[in-house]
This record gives C-alpha cells, sequence and structure tokens, in this order.
C-alpha cells in the first residue's frame, strides 16, 4: 500500500494560533468578572468566557487531528487518514478524477475558517454530497467521485497519487471492499443521535442558565436581607443576607452536573448492553430519560425558587 501524506502544516499552525488567541480573550473576560460587580454582565462575560475556552478546545483538537493527514493506496481501497478520523474509500466505487477546482464555484462547503484547513461535509448541485479531507485550495485539489459521494483531497505530490490511483483502477480490485467511516470514539456515542435525549439535555442546561441570569440580574437590586423561607401562610420566616442566594443557584449547577453525567453512564451501559445481546431487541434506556426529565423538573422548580427569593419585596 502506497501512502501519500499531505502538508498539514499551515492549518495546524493556524489551528495552534487561533486556540492560542481564543485562550487569551477567554482570559481577559475571566478576568473581568473579577473586576465588575456582580450582575447580569457578570453572566454575561461567564457565559463569553466558557464559550472561548469551548473554542480553544475544539480549536485544540482540530490541531491535534491535523498532526497525521495522508491517503494511502492499494487495488481495493483508497484509505483517509485525517487524525483519529479514517474513511476508507472502495476503488472499485470511484468513477471520476478529475480537479477540484472545477467544482469549487458551485461549492457549498462547511468548514473551519483557518488558513489551510479545508475539511469539511458539503454539497454541489451535480455530485451532492461531498466531502473535503483537504489541506491546500481547490487549484491543488483532487475530486474522487463515488456514487454514494465525492472527495477532495490534497496529497503533496499530486501527479504521483493520480498515477497511482489510474494504475490501480486500471487493474482493478481483488476482492470487495465495503466503504466505512471511522470516527473517534466520543463521536460515536449513540446519545448524539437520540433526539429526545439531546432535549431533555438541553432543556436541562438552558433552565440551570435561566437561573444564573435571573439570580445575577436581580442581584444588584436586592436588599441587604431577603427572605430565605417562607411559612404555610406565605409569610417569611426566616431572613439572611442576600450572599445566601448563591446556595441554591450553585447547588442546581451542582446537581445538573451529577445527573447528566450518571445519564451519561447509564445510558452508555444500556446501549452496549443491547448491542452485546444478539437476540435482545432494541432497548430504551427508559432510566437514563428518567433521571434527565427529572433533572429538567428540578431545574425548573429552583427556577421557580429563584423567582420567588428575587422578586420578593421582604427586606
Amino acid at each position: 500500500m502506497n501512502v501519500f501524506p499531505a502538508d498539514a502544516r499551515l492549518a495546524y499552525t493556524s489551528s495552534v494560533v487561533a486556540a492560542a488567541l481564543t485562550l487569551v480573550l477567554a482570559s481577559a473576560l475571566a478576568i473581568a468578572l473579577f473586576l465588575f460587580p456582580l450582575s447580569l454582565l457578570t453572566f454575561l462575560f461567564a457565559i463569553g468566557a466558557l464559550t472561548l475556552l469551548a473554542i480553544a478546545a475544539w480549536l485544540g483538537y482540530q490541531a491535534y487531528q491535523l498532526r497525521d493527514v495522508s491517503y494511502s493506496l492499494d487495488r481495493n481501497a483508497l484509505v483517509i487518514r485525517w487524525g483519529t478520523m479514517v474513511e476508507v474509500v472502495p476503488t472499485g466505487n470511484i468513477h471520476e478524477v478529475t480537479e477540484g477546482s472545477q467544482i469549487a464555484a458551485q461549492l457549498r462547503l462547511w468548514r473551519p475558517p483557518l488558513p489551510g484547513c479545508w475539511f469539511g461535509e458539503g454539497r454541489h448541485p451535480a455530485l451532492g454530497r461531498v466531502r473535503s479531507y483537504a489541506t491546500e485550495p481547490p487549484e491543488r485539489q483532487l475530486l474522487i467521485v463515488t456514487p454514494q459521494r465525492s472527495y477532495l483531497l490534497s496529497p503533496n505530490d499530486l501527479e504521483g497519487f493520480v498515477e497511482a490511483l489510474h494504475v490501480r483502477l486500471g487493474m482493478g480490485p481483488t476482492r470487495v471492499v465495503a466503504p466505512s467511516r471511522t470516527l473517534p470514539a466520543f463521536a460515536r456515542w449513540p446519545v448524539w443521535r437520540d433526539r429526545l435525549a439531546l432535549v431533555l439535555l438541553a432543556l436541562g442546561w438552558a433552565l440551570n442558565l435561566t437561573i444564573f441570569a435571573v439570580g445575577l440580574a436581580r442581584y444588584p437590586e436586592l436588599p441587604t436581607q431577603i427572605a430565605l423561607h417562607f411559612d404555610a401562610d406565605g409569610f417569611p420566616d426566616r431572613l439572611g443576607s442576600k450572599q445566601q442566594l448563591f446556595v441554591p443557584i450553585f447547588f442546581s449547577l451542582l446537581m445538573l452536573i451529577i445527573s447528566t453525567a450518571v445519564g451519561f453512564v447509564i445510558y452508555n451501559r444500556d446501549k452496549l448492553a443491547d448491542s452485546n445481546d444478539q437476540d435482545a431487541q432494541t432497548s430504551t434506556p427508559l432510566a437514563a430519560y428518567m433521571l434527565w426529565a427529572g433533572s429538567v423538573a428540578v431545574q425548573a422548580l429552583f427556577l421557580i425558587a429563584i423567582l420567588t427569593l428575587t422578586f420578593n419585596r421582604t427586606t
């Protein structure tokens, strides 16, 4: 099998630089949290810092993937390697090899906006789905067309790759190879394809963000002493400093983190057990659904409690 590497140095460098700059911005927002009094602005700073941290982590992961980009050829398959992602394209499925620049004008490609990184999914009006594993601009890309989808590649030795590919296509395959794509382990978790699970998780986290937003938005307007508990008639029977408002707020976050993590463990355990039982019907991870749905209800109760505490006028 011949291996043709791609030059990913520009893409790697741009990913690392972008990750570093994003971390600097996230750090600046984190520092700003301690320079301003607690308010809705503090919440926005925190959300901005967390978002930038997530983007920096994603950019770092892209840089990690770019350490190994190559295309391997034998008579049976073209094997595309993009870090820990591996895609196998049977040579028997390839029916056209041409320049990538021919489709650049009409191709809609979703890719990271980084120099040298042409990795992503796209669509072309004539070819349909296109998957790009390139580190060079369109004029240095090679288009591989198959019935399922097309691929954009950018081997260093473009002429040598084309020659080797045509030789193998002319010889024909010696065995049938199924097309496949191997993703990183976390990307193969079945939960990402479960709409109900994603909705429940999104609701729980959205409610928790609302709890923090309401608490911090109302905090500057609160009196020094606020009602922390009410009797059966609805009258406050315990007062405390307004700083104690953050006890239930952070407790709600802790409970959400635990329920999310435990739910993931239960969900993956049930799915793994189901996949190992050849005679079993595909089961629904009911326990995980119930845990996440209960977490949504708990977050809603915390939100009601925070609304009650922050909008109560008792001093």
